[in-house]
């Protein structure tokens, strides 16, 4: 039963095979091929956040792209991601969280202490910037959902938060 249940909490690999190598895509034609795809892999996501600190250098490894976002706070090692595992909605905004410096709530700032909901709440927080919709943490992200929250994202990032500040 156990084991049944670990095997649960894996996380689903994309099926889909782009006609190319989205890693030899210039950011502009990369956020293109973003549009068409069913789901969004770890390492796309990570790519395309890395987007709104600044262009990235070609040809990038994924441990380049997603170095300084650690650094930054976006991303945590011991999640553990898998450049080819799909994202998630939680983990996209945790990383907006961080990348946007949303205001933290209550729970967040609990949640940082332990490391438990972390995404869940940032999803929450997300959601109430009007930076993600509805959703739940472990659902995948669409590549459509991606380019629109991006959207969303450096909106957010040119008026200084949702307040405007």
């Amino acid at each position: 039963m156990f084991a049944a249940s670990l095997l649960g909490c894996t996380t689903p690999h994309r099926t889909h095979q782009p006609p190319q190598d989205p890693s030899t895509l210039d950011d502009t034609a990369f956020l293109h091929y973003l549009a068409t795809v069913p789901t969004v892999t770890v390492a796309e996501g990570v790519r395309a956040v890395g987007l709104l600190a600044g262009p990235t250098q070609q040809p990038a490894t994924f441990e380049d792209q997603r170095s300084p976002l650690e650094r930054l706070g976006a991303l945590k090692p011991g999640w553990r991601l898998q450049p080819h595992d799909t994202l998630d909605k939680g983990t996209l905004a945790y990383m907006f969280t961080a990348i946007c410096k949303t205001p933290r709530s209550l729970t967040e700032s609990a949640s940082a202490v332990t490391g438990l909901g972390d995404r869940r709440y940032a999803l929450k927080t997300c959601i109430d910037e009007g930076l993600l919709p509805y959703g739940l943490a472990h659902d995948a992200v669409t590549g459509g959902e991606l380019i629109s929250a991006l959207s969303k994202a450096e909106r957010y990032l040119c008026v200084g938060g949702s307040n405007g500040s």
